[in-house]
């Protein structure tokens, strides 16, 4: 057998050609599945523990906590799993309709948000681990220090049982996970196709508000367009009337409030400006531009980002859902 080298020699041969790190078996890693499956269960075991009565209750907001060589690996594929989870979510509730007459959840959308870290609540966050907590609502950790509560009500799997328990859990717990932006998504509720605008031009006790044919003029009381948006760190919702041919949505500053065409919204996840909205009378139809370093996507599309000095419009369909930062979700409705 050679000799193996030695002393000095063995530091130069590690210099010239370094150690390899060991790699983790693919076969031990989580899934795309596995992660599916643990937030369908999170949910399922929620509805019988938080319904009353008749009324449906659950888990709205999840986080997804996996170890930060499997988050790399697995991140494109989150938004699929979210769509996979709220089809799933959305077949259980419908399967047990004959059970509970009223879908009463606390939150008003479905919020996911991935993290990465090596260790939870004292665990180790081992590749082939999925770590979900689940809540009614109001799970919103970051990488800054927590101030305010000093404990969250959460369901988690516990480790020594295998099931899932409500639990007190402290903030400062969620300060070693790397969550990202790119990793939050919001969905939301729609249990129940909503139905086509009425063509019939209202009663005239009808107020102009709910008019499906408005002229196309600022003047309108209706507006041009509505839109509904939903503030996920707030749990929040409000509606606009957007009665100037061109708006401009921003964060909700001071200095903007003198605005008459701002859609200012109440978020740090929002840009100053983040995007414009114009209604072009030559191709008549609306279209947006983005000027946010932030995503903002239409109808899950990405809009790419240009300087406000130069927009760079994109047809906006005239009903649309615009998520911006993967956190503000507006839902456009024209009303020409």
């Amino acid at each position: 057998m050679a000799d193996q080298p030695t002393g000095w020699l063995s530091k130069l041969s590690n210099f010239l050609v370094p150690a390899s790190r060991p790699q983790i078996p693919v076969d031990t890693k989580a899934t795309n599945t596995q992660i599916l499956n643990e937030l369908v269960a999170s949910f399922e075991e929620s509805i019988p523990r938080e319904s009353v009565g008749s009324s449906m209750l659950f888990n709205a907001h999840f986080l997804i906590i996996l170890h930060p060589d499997v988050y790399e690996e697995r991140e494109n594929a989150f938004p699929v799993i979210v769509n996979e989870a709220v089809n799933t979510f959305h077949t259980i509730i419908k399967s047990q309709k004959e059970q509970f007459k009223h879908i009463a959840p606390v939150a008003s959308s479905w919020y996911f948000k991935f993290g990465g870290g090596r260790e939870f609540g004292g665990e180790t966050v081992n590749p082939e681990d999925v770590k979900v907590v689940g809540a009614l609502t109001g799970i919103l950790p970051g990488n800054n220090p927590v101030q305010s509560q000093e404990s969250v009500k959460v369901t988690r799997r516990v480790k020594q049982t295998n099931r899932y328990e409500k639990m007190d859990v402290d903030p400062h717990t969620f300060q070693h996970i790397d969550f990202r932006e790119p990793g939050a998504f919001v969905v939301k509720f729609a249990f129940e196709p909503v139905a086509p605008p009425a063509k019939p031009a209202p009663a005239a006790s009808a107020t102009s508000r709910n008019a499906p044919d408005v002229p196309r003029s600022i003047n309108t009381h209706a507006g041009l367009a509505q839109i509904n948006y939903y503030i996920a760190e707030l749990n929040k919702e409000a509606v606009y009337q957007m009665r100037d041919r061109e708006i401009v949505v921003a964060r909700k500053e001071i200095d903007n409030q003198h605005f008459p065409n701002y859609l200012l919204v109440e978020s740090a996840y929002v840009s100053n400006p983040h995007a414009r909205i114009r209604y072009n009378d030559t191709l008549q139809a609306f279209q947006i531009a983005s000027f946010s370093r932030n995503e903002t996507r239409v109808n899950e599309q990405l809009i790419p980002r240009s300087e406000p000095a130069n927009p760079q419009w994109h047809t906006l369909p005239d009903k649309a859902q615009i998520l911006l930062n993967s956190m503000v979700t507006l839902h456009f409705q024209s009303r020409l």
